[in-house]
C-alpha cells in the first residue's frame, strides 16, 4: 500500500487540499493495518491488552487509581471494519488509567507562575507555553489533585476544536482548563505514539462527530463519551513499525508542502514580473515585445486563480492607461465628448430635470496616477454623470413593504456583474414618503458600505430599481454603451483604490462625495469602443482559463478520491492488469467504440488515434503498439486488424462501410458486455485517464484527431530521443520527416493545433512507449 501512495504522491498532493487529505489517508491506512506489513511472529494485541489490565488492577489495589465504571461489552456489529489477524478492538477506557479534564472554574491569573493550558496552547504536536496564562502554586496543586498531566499522557481538545490530540512531551509542571481532556496512559507499556496516531486519524474524527454535543458554535466532547471511543489495537511491535512509517510519510508531506509553497511563491513572482513589464512598457514596440513573451508562456503562467485574476487586473490597467489598443490620431479627441456632455448637462438643468451642481474641484497633479495618451482627458465622475443614492424605508411600517412591487437593491447584490431582479421589494407608498429614487436600467451601482469584499463592488441595473443608502447610483450623461462599459471597467480596475477612500471605525464606509470626486481617464469615443471590445475578448479568455482550471481540479480530485477509495478497500495489491496483449487491446478498443460509435465523426481512423492517445496518456504498457509514420499515422495496421477481428468474434462490434466514405462500427448482439472485464483490467486512475481522452476527442473531426495525435507522437519521439524541443521543431518534424500527406495542412494550422494541445495536460507527452518508425516521404501512388 505504501507503493500505491508514493507512486501517486503528485496526484494526491495536487488535488484540492491534497496534502491535508494525504495526511488523513496515511493515518487511516495506519489504523486499518494497511500501511505496513503484518508479521505472524508478532505477539498478538490480546497480550498487550492483558498486560494493561494487569497494570491497572495493580494500581487499583495500591489505591493509586480508582476503579473505572464498567462499560457494556463492545457489540460485534459495532466494530467499524475488519481488523488484520493479531489486532483487537478496544475502548479508550480499556487503554487508559484515567480520563478526566481540567478545572471547571476560571482561576486567578498572575503575571508569572505555573503555566495554565487551554485548547489554544496545544496544536497536535506540542504544548506551547509562549502565550499561555499563569496561576499560583496553590491553585496548581488544587487543580492537579484530580488532573495531573505527566510525560507520555495525551491531551485532547474537547471544547471548540474537537480532537487535536497532543502528547505531553515535557516535565514542566502545568495545569489544565476544562476545554482540555486528559488521557492518562499506562507507564509500563509505551504506546502513546500509536495511540496519538489513532486519535488524530479520520476514523476517530468520524467518531468525534457522532458523539459531539452542542451547537455549531459550542461543539464539545462530553467527558462521559470519550471512554466509549473505539480504537483498533495492533501488536506492540507492529505499532512501532506503523509509527516509524507514519513519521516517514508525514515528513514527506512536510517537504511537499514546502516545495509547493516555494513553487507557488516563485510562480507568483514570475507572473507579477511579466505582467509588470506590460504596464511599464515605454512605447507600443516595447509593449508588443513584452506581450509576445507573455503569450509564448501562457500555458505555464496562468495556471492558478490568483495568476488569472492578476492577468485580468493587468488587462484592465492597460485598458485605462491607453496601452491595450493603439491610438488613432484621426479619432475625435475626448475634449469634444466632454463638451457635448457639458451641453447635455446644461440642457437638463435648464429643463428642471437635473439640479444645478457645484463646480467640481480642479484635478491636482497628484490625482493623475499616470501620463495620458494624446487626445485623452482626466475627469471627475460628477462631470460626466449624475450620482445619487437611496434609503431604507422604516421597517416597522408594513405599508412600506406591501404590496412588494418595486425593486429595491442592497449593497450585497453588487457582487453580480448585472442585477436582473432585486432580492427585496418595496411598496409604492415608500416612494412617495421616503427619499427613494427609481433608477433606470443601465445605471451603475457601487456599494459604499458592506462587510468583507462588498464595499467598492460595482454592478449594473438591467431593471428599474431603487436602492438603499449603502449604494451609489451612477447615471452617465452620455448613453453610449461602450462609454458606460469603459467607466464600469475603470471602477472594476479601481476596486482596491476605492476601498482605501473609506473612512470610519471597525467597518469603514465610503460616502457619496468620495464617489462623485473619483478621477478617471477618458479616451476618445472611438477608442472607447476598441478598448471595450478588446477587454471583452480578454475577459472571455480569462474565464476560459478559469473554467479549464476548475475542470482540471475536478478531474484531479476525482482521481485522488478514487485512489483513496482503492487504498482503503484493497489489501495493498495493485489492481489486476490485463497482461495478455490481445485482450488488453480488444478491451480498450471495445470501450472506445462503446462510447463513440454513435458519433458521426467516429470511424476507423479516429479509433486508431484514440487508442494511440489513450495508450500513451494512461501509460498502458499492455497495449505495446508499434506505430508507423504512414499516411494515416501514427498507425499500427496489425493492431487494428487484430482488434477488429476480436470485436467481431466476441459479437461486440463490426466494421461496416459508410454510405459516403470511410468505415463505421455497428453494435452486435453482445455490445457492452466487455465492461466488467474492462473495469478489472486497469487501475481506477488508468481508467479515468482513458475516459478523459475519449471525452476530449468525442466531438473532434477526423482531421483534428489526426493532426493532434501526429503532433503528440512527434513530440513524444523527441522526448524519447532527448532532442531539443520547440514548436518549430515539432511542426517541422511532422511536415518534413513524416509523410507527404501531412503537407495537406499548412504550418499555421499545425501551430494552431499545437497551441490548443498545450492547454490540456493530457495532450502533453511524457516520453512513454516506443518511437514511431518510418518517416520516408511516400512516392506518389505508393502510400
Amino acid at each position: 500500500m505504501t507503493v500505491l501512495l508514493t507512486d501517486n504522491l503528485s496526484l494526491l498532493a495536487g488535488a484540492p487540499n491534497g496534502i491535508k487529505k494525504l495526511r488523513g489517508l496515511i493515518l487511516e491506512l495506519a489504523v486499518r493495518g494497511k500501511l505496513v506489513l503484518q508479521d505472524p511472529n508478532d505477539e498478538p494485541a490480546s497480550e498487550l491488552l492483558k498486560r494493561i489490565a494487569e497494570e491497572k488492577a495493580q494500581l487499583m489495589a495500591d489505591g493509586q487509581i480508582k476503579k473505572q465504571k464498567s462499560l457494556s461489552a463492545m457489540a460485534e456489529e459495532k466494530q467499524l471494519f475488519e481488523l488484520p489477524a493479531g489486532w483487537e478492538w478496544a475502548s479508550t477506557a480499556t487503554l487508559t488509567l484515567l480520563i478526566t479534564d481540567g478545572t471547571h472554574h476560571t482561576p486567578t491569573y498572575i503575571s508569572s507562575g505555573i503555566p495554565f493550558i487551554s485548547v489554544k496552547d496545544i496544536n497536535g504536536k506540542t504544548i506551547s507555553f509562549d502565550d499561555c496564562k499563569y496561576i499560583s502554586q496553590e491553585e496548581h496543586i488544587a487543580i492537579n489533585s484530580r488532573c495531573n498531566p505527566e510525560q507520555g499522557d495525551i491531551l485532547l481538545c474537547r471544547i471548540g476544536t474537537l480532537g487535536r490530540p497532543t502528547i505531553v512531551d515535557t516535565d514542566v509542571p502545568f495545569s489544565l482548563f476544562v476545554s482540555v481532556g486528559l488521557l492518562k496512559l499506562p507507564k509500563k507499556t509505551k504506546f502513546s505514539r500509536y495511540f496519538h496516531c489513532v486519535l488524530s486519524s479520520p476514523l476517530m474524527y468520524r467518531q468525534y462527530d457522532q458523539i459531539k454535543a452542542g451547537g455549531s458554535h459550542t461543539n464539545k466532547l462530553n467527558l462521559g463519551d470519550i471512554p466509549r471511543l473505539f480504537v483498533p489495537v495492533p501488536p506492540l511491535n507492529e505499532q512501532h513499525r506503523i509509527v516509524a512509517k507514519v513519521d516517514e510519510l508525514m515528513a514527506l508531506c512536510d517537504r511537499l508542502e514546502a516545495q509547493q509553497a516555494d513553487a507557488g511563491n516563485a510562480h507568483a513572482q514570475l507572473v507579477q514580473a511579466l505582467l509588470g513589464s506590460l504596464t511599464q512598457a515605454s512605447d507600443a514596440i516595447d509593449f508588443a515585445t513584452n506581450w509576445q513573451r507573455l503569450v509564448e508562456h501562457f500555458h505555464i503562467l496562468f495556471t492558478t486563480e490568483p495568476s488569472i485574476d492578476a492577468l485580468k487586473q493587468t488587462m484592465l490597467q492597460l485598458a485605462v492607461m491607453g496601452k491595450l489598443v493603439p491610438q488613432e490620431p484621426s479619432d475625435e479627441p475626448a475634449s469634444k465628448l466632454l463638451k457635448r456632455i457639458s451641453e447635455e448637462k446644461a440642457r437638463l438643468i435648464a429643463g428642471g430635470k437635473l439640479k444645478k451642481q457645484r463646480q467640481p474641484a480642479p484635478i491636482t497633479e497628484t490625482e493623475k496616477s499616470f501620463e495620458l495618451p494624446e487626445n485623452w482627458e482626466w475627469v471627475r465622475l460628477e462631470e460626466i454623470a449624475q450620482v445619487g443614492t437611496g434609503a431604507t424605508p422604516l421597517r416597522t411600517n408594513p405599508k412600506y413593504f406591501a404590496p412588494a412591487t418595486i425593486n429595491w437593491v442592497t449593497s450585497g447584490e453588487t457582487s453580480q456583474d448585472y442585477i436582473h431582479e432585486s432580492e427585496q421589494k418595496v411598496a409604492p407608498l415608500a416612494l412617495t414618503e421616503t427619499n427613494l429614487t427609481v433608477y433606470p436600467p443601465h445605471t451603475l451601482i457601487i456599494a459604499m458600505y458592506g462587510q468583507g469584499k462588498t464595499r467598492g463592488q460595482i454592478s449594473e441595473l438591467l431593471i428599474d430599481a431603487c436602492t438603499n443608502q449603502a449604494c451609489a447610483a451612477i447615471q452617465l450623461l452620455d448613453q453610449d454603451e461602450s462609454h458606460r462599459r469603459f467607466v464600469k471597467y475603470f471602477f472594476v480596475k479601481s476596486y482596491d483604490d476605492i476601498r482605501l477612500l473609506a473612512a470610519g471605525g471597525a467597518q469603514p464606509n465610503l460616502n457619496l462625495g468620495k464617489i462623485k470626486e473619483a478621477v478617471l481617464p477618458l479616451p476618445p469615443v472611438i477608442e472607447q469602443h476598441r478598448i471595450v471590445a478588446k477587454v471583452d475578448q480578454l475577459m472571455i479568455l480569462c474565464d476560459q482559463l478559469k473554467t479549464r482550471l476548475t475542470q482540471a481540479r475536478q478531474l484531479n480530485e476525482q482521481l485522488a478520491s478514487t485512489l483513496v477509495e482503492r487504498a482503503l478497500t484493497e489489501d495493498g495489491q495493485q489492481a489486476p492488469m490485463a497482461t495478455d496483449r490481445k485482450i488488453a487491446r480488444t478491451l480498450l478498443a471495445a470501450e472506445i467504440t462503446h462510447r463513440l460509435h454513435s458519433q458521426r465523426t467516429f470511424g476507423q481512423r479516429k479509433l486508431q488515434k484514440v487508442i494511440y492517445l489513450a495508450e500513451h496518456a494512461a501509460k498502458i504498457a499492455a497495449i505495446q503498439g508499434a506505430y508507423l509514420r504512414d499516411a494515416a499515422g501514427p498507425h499500427d495496421r496489425q493492431l487494428m486488424n487484430q482488434i477488429e477481428g476480436e470485436l467481431q468474434n466476441r459479437q461486440w462490434y463490426e466494421r461496416i462501410e459508410r454510405e459516403t466514405v470511410g468505415h463505421a462500427y455497428r453494435p452486435l448482439s453482445q455490445a457492452g458486455q466487455h465492461r466488467q472485464a474492462y473495469s478489472s483490467a486497469w487501475s481506477a486512475a488508468e481508467r479515468t485517464t482513458i475516459e478523459q481522452v475519449i471525452e476530449l476527442m468525442r466531438n473532434w473531426d477526423t482531421d483534428r484527431c489526426e493532426m493532434t495525435v501526429t503532433l503528440y507522437a512527434a513530440w513524444n519521439d523527441f522526448i524519447l530521443e532527448g532532442c531539443p524541443i520547440s514548436d518549430e521543431t515539432i511542426v517541422g518534424e511532422v511536415m518534413h520527416s513524416w509523410n507527404d500527406t501531412k503537407l495537406r495542412f499548412g504550418k499555421t494550422e499545425w501551430l494552431a493545433v499545437l497551441a490548443e494541445m498545450k492547454k490540456h495536460t493530457i495532450l502533453m507527452p511524457t516520453g512513454f512507449g516506443k518511437r514511431t518508425r518510418g518517416g520516408m516521404l511516400s512516392l506518389p501512388g505508393f502510400e
